[in-house]
């Protein structure tokens, strides 16, 4: 069975506003937990990808600029959910998600997947 990560990435970008829009909607609807810890895995993996190609981004920027920081901010909000585990309560795992799942929105509108 192959991985989140080995996914082509035209499959990715296709998946992705899918991904989050079930992410925002997990705490309305709690799903089990076993779906959500599959939506905490391959939303992890989809930030992963998109980290660096945001990092790229900002490099090219101007420091101190408002876009500069925006990419920063969401980079530290992305990688600070990341370094979270998740929980085994259904409503913190949850949660976990949305917020795995917001991470994902922005990093993915900066990537211009939301174009």
């Amino acid at each position: 069975m192959p991985t989140t990560e080995d996914a082509p990435t035209t499959q990715s970008a296709v998946r992705i506003p899918e991904l989050i829009q079930e992410a925002m909607s997990v705490t309305r609807t709690i799903p089990g937990l076993a779906r959500l810890q599959e939506l905490n895995l391959v939303i992890r993996a989809e930030l992963r990808h998109l980290i660096p190609r945001v990092q790229s981004q900002a490099d090219q920027i101007t420091h101190g600029t408002t876009a500069f920081y925006a990419r920063e901010r969401a980079i530290a909000d992305a990688e600070d959910e990341l370094s979270q585990g998740l929980s085994p309560s259904p409503l913190a795992a949850a949660l976990a998600v949305a917020a795995l799942g917001r991470c994902l929105r922005t990093l993915d509108q900066f990537a211009g997947g939301d174009q």
